[in-house]
């Protein structure tokens, strides 16, 4: 297994003696049932840069979602939460839960300008995204613990569906004869069916294609699974109190009648004098050191790429 390697720590974390090549590490803090969780987690470089260096697509966010061959992310990192949840006896339901409090202290950042929709392993290292980034990285990281969901886009925003085993206070979307109950992914404090009411009633429905696979959460049956994963041996976890801290709200965009959810890229929106447009700049530590990422928006040969330079 290449990187992926994770320690969690009480206090103070300390470092696996595992030498990977090209690693970005990456913190995360977040809280769970009045506990904070510290994470440090090192993803591969190669897998970084290859998702960066792929075209956007603007018209179906399900896209997001596919990992290519040889670059899979999200089920190395979902391992984490897996043994997470075998450490502490969590149920189906708190790992669910702990994935979302997770996701929900990850900074907004808004895209500004130019609509860039980022890869799971994008928002995770730059720790943030707008409203479609936050959603996709928690239906992956879901899907890859084994729940069933799907993308719901009402207008100018996106969440996150689940699906339940039986119905559950809250609001949910019916999609192929089951109920999504509602996720809100921009800011902390959102349960499962919680929807804000400044969204409209309506919404899109993206679906990855693994609706059918996935497992129907249930908060009324105790469900639980003894995970073991291959890189258990690189992971502890330990745990202490502390309140939850909130993340910065959610300014979303706006989607076409069709799953377009075009607020998006627009080639024929003015341009700055200059031949680049800076989208975001990132600090990451890269095999040890901190580097810059900058992703701009270049003009090669009369068209528009999105790249990350690295300083």
């Amino acid at each position: 297994m290449k990187a992926g390697k994770t320690i969690f720590a009480l206090l103070l974390t300390c470092q696996v003696g595992v030498a990977f090549s090209a690693e970005v590490k990456t913190i995360f803090t977040w809280s769970y049932d009045d506990k904070l969780i510290s994470m440090v987690y090192y993803f591969d470089q190669g897998d970084y840069n290859y998702y960066k260096g792929q075209k956007r697509v603007y018209d179906n966010f399900s896209h997001y979602l596919d990992e290519a061959p040889g670059h899979e992310v999200m089920k190395d990192f979902a391992n984490e939460f897996k043994l997470l949840a075998s450490e502490h006896n969590w149920s189906d339901w708190q790992l669910a839960e702990c994935a979302i409090n997770f996701v929900q202290t990850l900074k907004y950042r808004n895209d500004g300008t130019w609509e860039y929709p980022r890869y799971p392993i994008e928002t995770l290292v730059e720790k943030g995204g707008d409203c479609e980034d936050l959603a996709m990285m928690l239906e992956s990281l879901l899907a890859e613990l084994g729940f069933d969901c799907v993308l719901i886009s009402p207008e100018r925003h996106m969440g996150v569906g689940i699906a339940t085993k039986y119905p559950i206070q809250g609001a949910a979307f019916d999609h192929k004869g089951k109920n999504y109950y509602y996720i809100e992914t921009t800011s902390a404090g959102w349960g499962i069916g919680d929807y804000p009411e400044n969204l409209s009633a309506n919404a899109l429905i993206y679906d990855p294609g693994n609706a059918y696979d996935g497992l129907a959460l249930s908060e009324y049956v105790y469900t639980y699974h003894n995970y073991v994963t291959p890189n258990e041996e690189l992971a502890t976890a330990a745990q202490t109190t502390t309140d939850a801290d909130n993340a910065e709200v959610e300014e979303a965009q706006s989607p076409d009648d069709q799953p377009s959810n075009a607020p998006v890229y627009n080639p024929n929106a003015p341009r700055r004098p200059a031949n680049t447009y800076t989208i975001d700049v990132d600090k990451v530590v890269i095999d040890g050191k901190k580097e810059t990422v900058v992703t701009k928006v270049v003009e090669q040969d009369g068209q528009q790429t999105i790249v990350a330079d690295s300083e």
